[in-house]
């Protein structure tokens, strides 16, 4: 080793953080211990220590369902999952502490991304003083951070989307900041395509740095196909294990058409994000009757639904990605990624000269990323750096992102 290079190593530090992430796909919670080497100025690696998986119980599912959607949505339950949620994420940190063999004293901080139940990034007129109106944006992801410091001995960096927000942008994708500093290469363009509930993708051109990182929201990712999943299985089942079903259905192209040629959404350029207040129940109910109006059965069904998703993810890439950059990667992370069908109907609508991977095959589990994502996010909060890319969520500056509950 050079003697610049062993005087580098010896400025790096070793950080230890938690990241949580809970979906839109209501399953349940990812905790991840990261470690990351840093020097005064910037992060110069990060590492996956453990992974652990809590999922939710189906009442828990029921709750926090009921939250996301308007006319079932009350405030004194609202305040009680906020705070009770917490009680989740802690257990979920103790279960990786053990785990993976550290103690609480070992950890720096704990980012928490919370449980998403309502975002809305379209301005909306709000009574203002000493004026008409404001415009206003706004997001809610419930997690009570000052419960789960007292519960983990842990700090809490929580909030991470309200500070974009509030400098004009969507505070949303956020991972596309983690993204560049994991899956980034010089040698090919590459876009790094998580599937939750929502699908969003992160661009990393060749060759040109942060700076020509961006990223929005395909549309949705799991969210239809495993109502489909509940509904034909009278909520006996929450999704369609490796799109075992699915692969044994027939695609209706009407109908995928149908709902993508109507959908705004799809036909408009980035940034934009979305969720579960547009492509939950009401829309998967929808879709669903379109197809027993045609008398589907639950494979075509649920192959249909899988397809649109397919559909909807490699559309965005020809329209909004392919016509200014060269892709020679896609690799895929979330819940989707463990879809073998729907990663089949991906790789069908692509050009043959894409390589579809997953998240795995560089070394990080498929549910892995996000959690990673805010773990890596939370640290540089605690640095005071700024962890938004204003060209990704359309806000007007970089922001240091998060509330930090000591």
């Amino acid at each position: 080793m050079k003697k610049n290079d062993s005087d580098n190593r010896k400025k790096l530090t070793e950080h230890l953080m938690i990241g949580l992430m809970s979906g839109t796909s209501l399953d349940g919670v990812d905790a991840v211990l990261v470690s990351i080497e840093s020097d005064e100025k910037m992060i110069r690696s990060i590492a996956l220590v453990d992974h652990y998986y809590l999922p939710y119980t189906q009442q828990m599912r029921d709750r926090i369902n009921a939250l996301c959607q308007i006319e079932r949505s009350k405030i004194d339950e609202l305040v009680l999952v906020h705070c009770g949620l917490s009680y989740w994420y802690a257990s979920a940190v103790k279960a990786l502490l053990a785990k993976s063999d550290f103690n609480a004293e070992d950890i720096d901080a704990i980012g928490m991304h919370g449980q998403t139940v309502w975002h809305s990034p379209v301005e909306t007129p709000f009574p203002a003083p000493f004026t008409e109106t404001v415009n206003v944006k706004g997001t809610l992801q419930l997690g009570n951070a000052s419960y789960l410091k007292h519960l983990t001995g842990i700090p809490v960096v929580s909030d991470f989307r309200s500070a974009d927000m509030a400098a004009g942008g969507e505070g949303a994708p956020l991972a596309p900041f983690t993204d560049y500093m994991m899956f980034g290469s010089d040698r090919e363009g590459r876009i790094v395509q998580n599937i939750g509930g929502i699908g969003n993708a992160t661009v990393l051109p060749k060759e040109t740095g942060e700076k020509g990182v961006y990223a929005f929201d395909t549309g949705p990712g799991n969210m239809i196909m495993d109502a489909v999943v509940e509904y034909f299985s009278d909520g006996k089942l929450r999704y369609d294990e490796g799109g075992a079903v699915a692969g044994q259905g027939i695609v209706n192209e009407q109908i995928l058409q149908k709902f993508f040629d109507e959908d705004s959404y799809f036909h408009k350029g980035p940034p934009k994000s979305t969720g579960r207040e547009v492509y939950g129940k009401d829309f998967a109910l929808k879709f669903i009757n379109s197809c027993r109006e045609r008398d589907l059965s639950y494979a075509d069904t649920l192959a249909t639904a899988t397809a649109f998703t397919a559909e909807t993810i490699c559309r965005s890439y020809i329209d909004f990605i392919l016509p200014k950059h060269p892709i020679s990667t896609v690799i895929i992370g979330g819940g989707g990624a463990l879809n073998d069908t729907l990663l089949d109907m991906i790789r069908q609508r692509l050009p043959q000269n894409i390589c579809v991977r997953t998240t795995r095959d560089f070394g990080i589990p498929e549910d892995a990323r996000e959690a990673m994502a805010f773990a890596v996010m939370a640290y540089e909060s605690l640095m005071g750096r700024t962890g938004n890319l204003p060209a990704v969520t359309g806000a007007t500056e970089p922001k240091v992102l998060g509330m930090i509950t000591l």
